[in-house]
C-alpha cells in the first residue's frame, strides 16, 4: 500500500450523519474516543468490546450528549469464532439493514520477549485478536458493506507492520499480516465495489496498551486519543471517498 500522510483535517457538523459504523475495541483508548466523536458527527456506532460495564458507560455518555443512540455488542474477541461473526452480521442487518464502515481497532501487544521464551498461548492470542478477528468480521460483514454506496474498512497498523522489531515477534507478525490482508482485499474490491480499504497507523498515542508496553515513558508526553480523531473521522467520511488502498500515517 502507498503511504499517505494526513495533516489535521476539519469536518463539517453532521459529516457522518446516517452512517452505521462498527468499532472494535470500543471499551477503551482510541476505540472509545472514536465511538464518541463519530457519534458527535452524526454516526450511529456499534460498540464492540469485552467489558459490558465499560460499553454501557460509553453508551450513557453518548446518549447524554444528545448524539445518535449506539448499539452495544459485547464479545470477547479472543474467543471469537466464525459463528460469532455471522451472528454479529445477522444482528446488524436486523437492527439497521446496513453497515457503512468497520474500524478494526481492537488489538494487543502480547508478550515482549525473545521468541524462544514466547509462550505459544500468547502467540496464538496476539494472532487471534490482531489478525484472525479482522478477517472473521470482514468476511462476515462484506455482504452488508457491498450494499452501501460509500463503505469503508479501516485496519489498524503500526510501525511494526513494515519493520519487524526484536522481542515483538508476535505483534510484528500480526501487523505484517494485517497489511497483507488489507492489500489483497483492496485489490479485490477497488474496481468492482464502492468499498474502500485503508490502513491507519495511529503512531504513539496515550493508551493503556502504549503505557503498558513502554512503562518508562511519561504518558503526558504522548498525544491523547482525542487528538488523532480528525484523521479517523475524515477517513470514514464521504470527503475521503477517493482515498483507497492507502497506508495512512497520523501526523499531529
Amino acid at each position: 500500500m502507498d503511504k499517505l500522510t494526513l495533516n489535521q483535517t476539519t469536518l463539517a457538523p453532521g459529516a457522518l450523519n446516517n452512517q452505521v459504523i462498527l468499532i472494535t475495541g470500543a471499551s477503551d483508548g482510541i476505540g472509545r474516543a472514536l465511538a464518541f466523536h463519530a457519534a458527535k458527527y452524526g454516526a450511529t456506532t456499534i460498540l464492540l468490546g469485552k467489558s459490558i460495564k465499560k460499553l454501557e458507560a460509553l453508551y450513557d455518555e453518548i446518549v447524554a450528549a444528545g448524539y445518535p443512540e449506539p448499539a452495544i455488542h459485547p464479545l470477547n474477541l479472543l474467543r471469537a469464532e466464525p459463528q460469532h461473526a455471522a451472528d454479529l452480521a445477522q444482528s446488524i442487518k436486523g437492527m439497521f439493514n446496513r453497515l457503512d464502515a468497520i474500524v478494526h481497532n481492537a488489538g494487543m501487544v502480547g508478550q515482549i520477549c525473545q521468541m524462544e521464551h514466547l509462550s505459544p498461548h500468547k502467540w496464538q492470542e496476539v494472532i487471534q485478536l490482531n489478525l484472525n478477528v479482522p478477517y472473521l468480521l470482514t468476511h462476515a460483514l462484506l455482504p452488508l458493506l457491498q450494499e452501501t454506496p460509500h463503505a469503508s474498512i479501516l485496519f489498524t497498523t503500526a510501525d511494526e507492520a513494515t519493520q519487524g522489531k526484536a522481542y515483538w515477534s508476535a505483534y510484528s507478525a500480526s501487523k505484517f499480516g494485517i497489511m497483507g490482508l488489507a492489500q489483497s482485499l483492496h485489490q479485490e474490491l477497488e474496481t468492482n465495489t464502492n468499498i474502500r480499504v485503508n490502513c491507519i497507523n495511529p503512531k504513539k498515542v496515550r493508551t493503556g496498551l502504549r503505557v503498558k508496553s513502554y512503562p518508562a515513558i511519561d504518558p503526558l508526553s504522548l498525544p491523547a486519543p482525542e487528538d488523532i480523531m480528525p484523521h479517523y473521522l475524515y477517513l470514514l467520511s464521504e470527503s475521503a471517498k477517493e482515498i483507497r488502498g492507502k497506508a495512512v500515517e497520523v501526523e499531529i
